[in-house]
């Protein structure tokens, strides 16, 4: 009988799922540049690493930990504040309403008492996952190129 707004809110949630994981993305982005600011401020320790012995997997392994670590750790206080928005929405835009005076959520308009909010732990899973494997894919490379450094080339100017 509702097939087309069923259709639009399942069309929503897709598209939601796409806009969190193109942010996600911005910020995986952000995870990769900051590791190739740090594999070129440690050429020097690296070089040092590499001329005692470690591996270049090794190198890899500490690069791409220190990139997920960022990740996991960004994930789990964007799941954390998402969530506790999402539990406390209504006291949060009554709050915003009252200091600006404002009726964002009008009942004449919408037609509904409350603000709807419903946290739905399958798909908190699923974008956290989804943010996490994409932190660690943004560490793959500027771990690979920490890893392949020479020795020599990078101590040449030292």
């Amino acid at each position: 009988m509702n097939k087309n707004i069923l259709f639009a809110l399942k069309t929503e949630k897709i598209v939601m799922f796409i806009i969190l994981t193109l942010i996600v993305l911005v910020a995986a982005f952000g995870i990769a540049s900051t590791l190739f600011m740090v594999v070129m401020e440690k050429t020097r320790d690296i070089a040092i690493l590499k001329s005692m012995g470690a591996t270049a997997s090794s190198i890899m392994k500490i690069f791409v930990l220190e990139g997920l670590i960022i990740g996991v750790i960004g994930t789990l206080i964007g799941v954390a504040s998402g969530l506790l928005i999402a539990l406390n929405l209504e006291p949060i835009i009554a709050f915003i309403q009252k200091v600006t005076g404002q009726d964002f959520f009008s009942k004449d308009i919408y037609y509904l008492d409350h603000f709807p909010s419903l946290v739905i732990p399958s798909d908190v899973v699923l974008i956290s996952v989804t943010a996490v494997l994409i932190s660690f894919l943004a560490t793959l490379y500027p771990a690979w190129q920490a890893s392949r450094m020479l020795p020599a080339e990078a101590l040449r100017y030292e």
